[in-house]
């Protein structure tokens, strides 16, 4: 099946990266019915959507690096804001 996601060609810049973590989280993971998730992914992915999509406040927990298979659990909320 064809990935529209992938360009064999250039990398995805990381405003596409940021739009693609944000289309995730609010308009996928806010709308599931469940109320646990797991989220698997890369480490840059989550870097970028953790420092620059969601407000983790000054929790470095949250926006450090992450090492290779390591687990973090949060509780993420959502919020309509009139920005």
């Amino acid at each position: 099946e064809p990935d529209d996601l992938f360009h064999d060609t250039r990398r995805e810049t990381l405003l596409e990266q940021l739009q693609r973590a944000y289309e995730f989280l609010s308009e996928y993971i806010r709308n599931r019915p469940e109320s646990e998730i797991a989220i698997v992914g890369h480490s840059a992915w989550l870097f970028t959507a953790l420092n620059a999509v969601v407000d983790c406040g000054d929790d470095d927990s949250l926006t450090s690096w992450f090492l290779t298979s390591e687990i973090r659990s949060m509780r993420v909320t959502f919020s309509d804001n009139d920005i």
